[in-house]
């Protein structure tokens, strides 16, 4: 298996109006797309060894960047809107295989809630910021590929 380059991510998102919008390259540094299911001890008296069924997934999402300001696909542009209004908003994360995103790539999607978002401003620094992003919707995020 050939590993991949994260210089090759697409991360879109739709804004407060619903409207997708493509971050610039280079804007994102880092997703992470943390996914855990809640497990249950269904062990019974006469097991040798604890066991476990799967329960609900949690899939919260860390996106790590810099705040731009750019018109309809800055950062902060969306992020701060969604953030603020409690919107609704569908994350894609495209992966190309060691170039951009075509047909057949993994691509992970789902409906996301702003939870916080934290510009970090540094004297003499680029502006950075972390947003944390929870499900918003009782269907899961999941995996499938690039149209």
């Amino acid at each position: 298996m050939t590993a991949l380059a994260g210089d090759h991510i697409m991360v879109k998102m739709t804004d407060n109006g619903s409207t997708e919008r493509t971050f610039a390259d280079g804007d994102i540094s880092s997703v992470d797309l943390g996914m855990t299911y809640t497990q249950h001890d269904v062990t019974g008296f006469g097991d040798a060894a604890k066991n476990f069924i799967n329960g609900q997934l949690d899939a919260p999402v860390t996106i790590k960047g810099f705040l731009t300001t750019t018109s309809n696909i800055g950062t902060h542009t969306v992020l701060n809107g969604l953030f603020q209004n409690g919107g609704t908003t569908t994350l894609t994360v495209q992966v190309g295989q060691n170039t951009t995103p075509t047909s057949g790539d993994p691509e992970f999607e789902g409906a996301f809630i702003v939870e916080s978002y934290k510009p970090t401003i540094e004297t003499g620094g680029a502006i950075t910021f972390e947003a944390m992003l929870k499900p918003a919707s009782g269907t899961a995020p999941a995996w499938g590929t690039v149209s």
